[in-house]
């Protein structure tokens, strides 16, 4: 028997199917982020917009099958099949997270009215992808009856992993852990009771990141002027980076296309 999943960041388990909302930005007063280091929070009258898309070259590779072999009545029953590399029909790759190096002020994080938010539900964490300030505090929460072990790592460029936090959760229930890396901005989320549970976290800078959407697309407002490194982070396929100029009001289009190579 095989439980069909969706797209990464996507949930099928009991029949049931989740999508995952994120918030809009939006400005406010000038201040400085807890947890963010020392980005400062200040006007951008003059701000430009990064537009573009994340595509991929080449066949859509196939999903791997990974077996489910405990916790049958919460995480069903079989193969849970997860697309790594998630194409769109028009070439579009998703689950990338776009950002922008070196910006130390400028507009204001997202609002998180609830925190920064990492869930384990039916044995999924939710969301699959998302971006959060380094040095935020992560509620990580149980939201399943049975025993789950969330550890997270540090991937640096090597392939090497250190471990941030190592944590049982035998109970549904709610941890707080900070999300402090040292020299990579890219942490791997996995489960040591489930190990075809999988998340992915950008330890972000400054709030100049983005997600893209289903057709790999992505928009960046505010950006203040000037020259740029700007990243692609894929958890499966690496980063690729350029250089971009973005002028006072002006609005820019770039582009990344990763390989089964990349």
């Amino acid at each position: 028997m095989h439980v069909p999943v969706h797209a990464p960041g996507s949930r099928l388990a009991v029949g049931v199917t989740l999508l995952v909302l994120l918030s809009p930005f939006r400005l406010a007063a000038v201040q400085v982020a807890p947890g963010a280091g020392a980005y400062e929070v200040i006007a951008v009258p003059d701000g430009a917009t990064l537009n573009g898309r994340v595509t991929f070259d080449g066949p859509k590779p196939e999903p791997a099958e990974l077996l489910i072999t405990r916790d049958f009545e919460i995480c069903g029953l079989g193969f849970r099949e997860r697309q790594e590399v998630d194409v769109s029909e028009t070439g579009g790759l998703r689950t990338v997270v776009i950002f922008i190096v070196g910006i130390e002020s400028g507009k204001p994080w997202p609002e998180a009215p609830d925190g920064y938010v990492l869930d384990q539900q039916d044995c999924y964490f939710e969301p699959y992808i998302q971006v959060v300030p380094r040095g935020t505090e992560l509620r990580i929460i149980n939201s399943d009856p049975i025993l789950h072990n969330i550890h997270g790592y540090e991937l640096s460029d090597d392939r090497r992993r250190r471990t941030l936090f190592n944590l049982a959760q035998p109970e549904t229930g709610v941890i707080t852990h900070p999300l402090r890396t040292r020299r990579s901005r890219r942490v791997g989320i996995e489960c040591d009771a489930h190990d075809f549970m999988l998340s992915w976290i950008f330890a972000a800078e400054n709030p100049y990141t983005a997600v893209v959407d289903a057709e790999g697309k992505f928009s960046i407002p505010d950006v203040p002027p000037g020259t740029y490194t700007v990243g692609a982070w894929h958890p499966f396929l690496g980063i690729l980076e350029q250089e971009t100029t973005v002028t006072a009001g002006g609005a820019i289009e770039i582009g990344f296309e990763f390989t089964a190579g990349s």
